[in-house]
Formats: structure tokens, sequence, C-alpha cells
């Protein structure tokens, strides 16, 4: 059976993102508690003020198991557009074409809500996250240092227009 795909909060899905995320970045940056809890921090404040049909927190499921997320944030951005955040699939489930399922979601979800624009940040060294950003047609419009995450990276912002 393949991938389910849920859409809204599920109790545990705070927690089992912010720790998707820490394992992650741990493994491939080393990154610590810091960016763990700025994790689990953004994405409260995100569910805590959530608004249907302008916000969206999309989940993977793999027999019932918890394997990825994406979200929207829409309703409070800081520019215009639609801001993906939280876009993360379990290590061992690289590859099955679930992180692009996820974002090809996500992006008709911004079209349907009448989002014009969509932008994320992410860092450079993750070639597999910004390969699938670049073909899903994202442009990098900028970059600068940053060490907010326990260690030094390079932040890009990403941007792109919604037909």
């Amino acid at each position: 059976m393949g991938p389910e795909y849920i859409e809204g909060y599920r109790p545990g899905l705070l927690g089992r993102i912010a720790e998707l995320h820490g394992i992650y970045y741990a493994k491939v940056w080393g990154s610590g508690v810091e960016f763990e809890g700025m994790m689990a921090q953004e994405l409260h404040e995100f569910l805590a003020h959530y608004q249907v049909g302008r916000d969206l927190l999309l989940t993977a499921h793999v027999d019932g198991r918890f394997v990825g997320s994406i979200a929207v944030a829409g309703s409070k951005t800081d520019q215009p557009g639609a801001r993906l955040r939280w876009v993360i699939v379990e290590e061992a489930y690289h590859g099955r074409g679930i992180g692009k399922e996820l974002l090809r979601r996500a992006l008709e979800f911004c079209r349907t809500t009448g989002y014009s624009r969509v932008y994320l940040w992410t860092v450079e060294g993750l070639p597999q996250s910004l390969g699938l950003y670049l073909n899903a047609g994202f442009r990098i419009v900028d970059r600068f240092p940053d060490d907010r995450y326990s260690v030094p990276r390079v932040n890009l912002l990403l941007d792109r227009d919604l037909p």
C-alpha cells in the first residue's frame, strides 16, 4: 500500500515533526538542541494560529506510521505570498517520491487558495531538497550566512510565482 496523505493537526504531530528535524539535521550537519527546540517552538506558533483554508499542515504516513510533513503558512508570513515550512521525510523513506508528492500537494493548495507567490528558506549543503525545489520551479533569490541553527550555515531564500 502506498503512502497516505493527511491534512491538519493530529495529536503528537508537533513532537514528531520536531523530532524528525532534530534527528536528520543532527546527522547531516551537526545541529543540536537549539535547532530542534526552534523547530518545535515555531511549529507550535504556527499550529496555535492555524487558519483552515489559509494554512495547511500535510503529513505522510506509511502503514499508519508518520514519515514526513510539509506546511503552508499563508495567514501569517513575513513576506507577500505563502511560505512552505517543515518539509521533511524520514530518511528511511527517501527516494520513494513522498517529498515530491508532499510538495506537489502543497503547491496545489496554494494555487487553489489563490496565492500568487510561494517562498521558502533552506540552507546550502542539502542537494536533494534543493534539487526538489529547483525542479518544482523555485529559484534562489537571496543567500546569507546564519548561525541560529547551532552551526554556521548559509541560508537560501527560494521563491516561485504561481500561475
